[in-house]
């Protein structure tokens, strides 16, 4: 069996991460789960927060928002680790990745207020609309 596993990181707009791990920690809703090469298949919610990896090196740090694990195990292969996220950071320094991923999170989040506002906006124009054709119908 291999000593490392591929771990990779996704977001809608880049791969943040595709590197090899010795382990892994992630907070999933049951609880913080270790995951090793070799860990059985399983796919499961991630709760915002850090992931910590191993590698050869260091350990490192991923800062999520929310997401999906999925681990894979192939037959003569190293186990792989995918993760989905909307917004994550990478690095070696704990503070700077939290740091960058709250960063990451309010711009999300004035993305999406700034979407809530349009579809309002849209709403209320077809919603008038609507009304402005029943009346034209009765009259």
């Amino acid at each position: 069996m291999n000593k490392t596993m591929q771990l990779i990181v996704l977001t809608p707009d880049k791969k943040v991460l595709d590197t090899g791990a010795k382990s892994l920690r992630v907070l999933l809703p049951d609880g913080w789960w270790g995951i090793l090469p070799g860990h059985a298949p399983m796919i499961s919610y991630i709760d915002s927060g850090i992931v910590h990896y191993q590698t050869e090196d260091a350990t490192r740090y991923v800062a999520l928002y929310q997401g999906t694990v999925e681990v894979q195990r192939r037959y003569h292969e190293s186990t792989r680790v995918n993760i989905l996220t909307a917004a994550a950071e990478e690095g070696e320094d704990l503070a700077a990745v939290k740091s960058a991923l709250e960063q990451q999170a309010e711009k999300l989040l004035e993305l999406a207020k700034e979407a809530n506002r349009e579809f309002n906006q849209i709403r209320l124009s077809l919603e008038k609309s609507l009304h402005e054709a029943q009346i034209t119908e009765m009259g």
